[in-house]
C-alpha cells in the first residue's frame, strides 16, 4: 500500500533507491471506508490525498511493458476509444491480484496506481465500455486469437531459457446453453448434470509458460484428449 501525496514513488529497474521516504500512518477501514491513521509525530509539509496500491500494481505493469506486451496487443488487436494493451494488462493484473467481476472492476482500478501508469480513468472502465473491448476480440475470430497467443507467448518464450518438463492439465467449464456445439454431457468434475465442454492447456514446468491450449466435446475423455492432442 503506497499513500500517494507530494512525494513521488519511483520504480528502478536497477538498484531500487528511496527518495523522500516518510512514513504516512496506517490504513484502517471503518464502517466500509477506508481512512489513514498518522503516526503521532509527522512532518506538517507533508498532505495526504489518498491511498493507492503500488508495489504489485507497478510491478506487474512494468513486466507488461518491458517485455513488449502492451504494444503487440495495439498491433494485434487495433480498435478505437479505449487502448486494448492497457486495457487487458489492467484486468490480466486484477485477475493475478483479486479476481473482481466486471462491475466492480472499476472500483477496484480507482484503488490502485493503474490509473497512474495507463492514463486511463476509472470513469471510463465500466462493464460496458469494458464489454466492447472484449467485443473486438471477438471479431477477429477463433483463428485470430490464436494468432494473437501465439505472438504473445513468441514475446515471452526466451524467458525459458534451459529445457523445460511439459505439463499437462485439463478442466472442464458448463453450461445452461444447450446449442453450443461443443457441449455435451460428460464427467462432470462440479457434480452437476450440465452440458460442458473441456479446456486442455500445454505449460512449461520450469516458468509455467503457457503453450498450447485446446478446447474438446464435453464427453470426451482426459486419456482421450491426451490422444488427440499428440495426434
Amino acid at each position: 500500500m503506497c499513500m500517494s501525496g507530494r512525494t513521488t514513488g519511483i520504480l528502478s529497474t536497477g538498484k531500487v533507491k528511496h527518495r523522500n521516504t516518510r512514513y504516512l500512518g496506517t490504513e484502517e477501514t471503518t464502517n466500509g471506508g477506508k481512512q489513514i491513521i498518522p503516526p503521532k509525530k509527522r512532518f506538517k509539509e507533508f498532505e495526504i490525498t489518498k491511498p493507492v496500491r503500488y508495489g504489485g500494481i507497478t510491478v506487474l505493469f512494468d513486466l507488461f511493458t518491458q517485455y513488449g506486451l502492451i504494444e503487440l496487443l495495439h498491433g494485434l488487436i487495433p480498435r478505437r476509444g479505449l487502448p486494448v494493451g492497457e486495457v487487458f494488462a489492467s484486468l490480466a493484473i486484477n485477475h493475478i491480484i483479486d479476481r473482481e467481476t466486471l462491475n466492480q472492476f472499476s472500483k477496484w482500478y480507482q484503488d490502485t496506481a493503474l490509473e497512474e501508469l495507463t492514463g486511463i480513468t476509472p470513469d471510463k472502465l465500466n462493464s460496458t465500455n469494458l464489454g466492447a473491448v472484449m467485443k473486438t476480440c471477438g471479431k477477429i475470430g477463433p483463428v485470430g486469437i490464436v494468432d494473437v497467443c501465439i505472438e504473445l507467448f513468441n514475446k515471452i518464450k526466451h524467458l525459458e531459457a534451459e529445457s523445460s518438463t511439459l505439463i499437462y492439465d485439463i478442466t472442464s467449464t458448463y453450461f445452461y446453453s444447450t446449442k453450443l456445439p461443443k457441449a455435451r454431457l460428460g464427467y462432470n468434475r462440479d457434480d452437476n448434470s450440465l452440458p460442458q465442454i473441456n479446456i486442455g492447456l500445454v505449460a512449461t514446468k520450469n516458468k509455467g509458460l503457457p503453450i498450447l491450449f485446446r478446447t474438446y466435446e464435453g464427453n470426451i475423455t482426459d486419456v482421450r484428449t491426451v490422444e488427440q492432442l499428440i495426434l
